[in-house]
């Protein structure tokens, strides 16, 4: 079973939604990337490479500090939103939230 992209999956679901075909085709456009995962010492690096402590890193991304100390132990990996914005974070910087 192949991964579909955030955007063909989107598109799936606004086609199925019944979204007007304008909405679906601006979607398409979009060519939204896929999210990567990260592993622990990815996090990490990330958040060294941006130059912040755990709890600033927490207090952009709008997580509890120990969330961001989880990640970066491997207990728990970000899902959903927050591995969206880290990849965000990975590909343009820490401006991007500021």
């Amino acid at each position: 079973m192949t991964k579909k992209s955030l955007s063909q999956t989107l598109l799936d679901a606004a086609k199925e939604l019944g979204f007007p075909k304008a909405t679906v085709a601006q979607l398409e456009e979009l060519d939204i990337p896929a999210v990567k995962s990260l592993s622990a010492r990815q996090i990490r690096d990330l958040r060294n490479r941006v130059r912040v402590s755990q709890g600033v890193f927490a207090a952009l991304l709008n997580v509890n500090p120990s969330t961001v100390q989880k990640w970066e132990q491997g207990k728990v990996k970000p899902q959903n939103a927050a591995l969206r914005l880290l990849n965000i974070i990975d590909s343009k910087g820490i401006d991007i939230l500021r």
